[in-house]
């Protein structure tokens, strides 16, 4: 994460030495997880399977904020610090009590995120790239229920943005590529063993920004 850092501050650093436009302003954005529905199992110490926990999708990724972006040429930097908020949704099927049912469970997350984006533009289309880092606000605990279930939560967890944009007067518009380097069940474990989901939350998602 280091390394993805450094051309980013560099960047920053040139624009602010040159004749550079700086933006203020708020943001939103609204967005969809493309992780696909992943099942993992849940057992006890004799190795019998107790729980089916299948990841069925999210809810949409909303976010809130506010940015600052500086201008110097062909070259842009922008910084972002928003709060973000989603649920994610599993099906759990129980095998230790007799006529129990499927039920739906939803895990709601608060993130604070940081975002930093360097790229080119021309005219008024802008492409950029950066890295992001997710800040672990609230976190509920729905699944609980689990027999051995218990979290390994990371309270930092970082992904990086792809950005195409572009600016229509005091406004600002793109589409992003958000490759988180988590995955859905990160944080699940069953006993001591990871629940091993492999599903990753990336995401697409539209922002829109307003100078101030």
């Amino acid at each position: 994460m280091k390394k993805l850092l450094v051309p980013i501050i560099a960047i920053f650093g040139f624009l602010s030495s040159a004749q550079a436009q700086m933006d203020f302003g708020i943001k939103t954005s609204v967005g969809t997880s493309i992780a696909q529905n992943e099942t993992t199992y849940a057992g006890n110490v004799f190795d019998f399977i107790n729980h089916e926990v299948t990841y069925t999708g999210s809810n949409l990724v909303k976010s809130y904020g506010v940015f600052v972006q500086d201008k110097a040429g062909p070259i842009f930097a922008r910084a972002e610090a928003s709060f973000t908020h989603f649920n994610q949704k599993y099906n759990v099927r129980t095998f230790i009590e007799l006529n129990q049912g499927p039920r739906d469970v939803s895990e709601k997350f608060s993130f604070f995120d940081f975002q930093l984006l360097g790229g080119v533009h021309h005219r008024n289309v802008y492409l950029g790239v950066g890295p992001v880092a997710h800040f672990l606000l609230y976190k509920s605990q729905p699944l609980e229920f689990i027999s051995g279930y218990n979290e390994d939560l990371r309270k930092l967890t970082y992904g990086f943005t792809t950005s195409v944009g572009f600016d229509a007067g005091a406004f600002n518009i793109a589409v992003r590529f958000i490759n988180n380097f988590r995955t859905v069940g990160d944080h699940i474990n069953y006993g001591t063993r990871d629940a091993r989901f492999t599903q990753k939350p990336h995401e697409v998602n539209i922002t829109l920004g307003i100078n101030i």
